[in-house]
């Protein structure tokens, strides 16, 4: 019982840490965050900070990974939603813009993981696609029980339209000088990625009626 509760207590506390270098990362970025910066956020001691999470890259790998799993969860809830496949595939788009415009954590994330290559970041950066594969993924072969659209290799799909989504978004990411996208950026890059995924779905739909056919 007491294990228990020391347990609960500890991950209660490791989620508290995680919030507040959410926050602070977000805030300096990776680089010139410090281990102090954020013990001071959340008000523990630098030893007791250590306890938790031994280095700076751990921490900041465990503020990536909180990030993403709140996205894969809202993007699994579109599974939930009474709407076509293609209408999903475009609010998915349009859901994981915001996401990345909201939380930088990620899009530094992506940025180091392609142009640095730091093995952390690369790791988490390819799970991360995965996971996104694997909700289209399975969207296109909602689409395809419904019958509207035909396509054999729903992953290959899946895959294409992940890698231009994140081809598109890298581009902007050298745009961006502070801790936020220019509003005009985000309007050109919505407007590319709403044009992408409408070509996409088009695709589908014209294999669907070569096939009629």
């Amino acid at each position: 019982m007491v294990e228990k509760m020391n347990e609960s207590l500890s991950k209660e506390r490791e989620e508290q840490i995680i919030l507040a270098a959410r926050k602070v990362f977000a805030h300096y970025g990776f680089s010139k965050t410090t281990m102090e910066d954020i013990s001071s956020e959340v008000e523990m001691g630098k030893a007791s900070l250590y306890y938790y999470f031994p280095t700076k890259e751990n921490l900041f790998q465990a503020a990536i990974k909180h990030e993403q799993d709140e996205f894969i969860k809202k993007a699994d809830s579109l599974f939930q939603k009474h709407a076509s496949a293609g209408e999903k595939l475009k609010i998915y788009v349009d859901e994981r813009l915001k996401f990345f415009n909201e939380l930088v954590n990620l899009g530094t994330l992506s940025f180091n993981a392609i142009h640095d290559r730091h093995a952390i970041f690369l790791k988490m950066y390819e799970s991360f696609a995965e996971q996104e594969i694997g909700i289209i993924n399975k969207i296109i072969k909602e689409g395809k029980t419904k019958g509207e659209f035909i396509s054999n290799v729903p992953k290959c799909y899946a895959e294409l339209l992940i890698h231009l989504l994140q081809g598109l978004r890298l581009r902007s990411i050298k745009s961006i000088t502070g801790s936020e996208m220019d509003p005009k950026i985000y309007r050109e890059l919505r407007s590319e990625m709403m044009m992408t995924i409408d070509m996409f779905i088009k695709v589908i739909q014209i294999n669907k009626k070569i096939n009629k056919e």
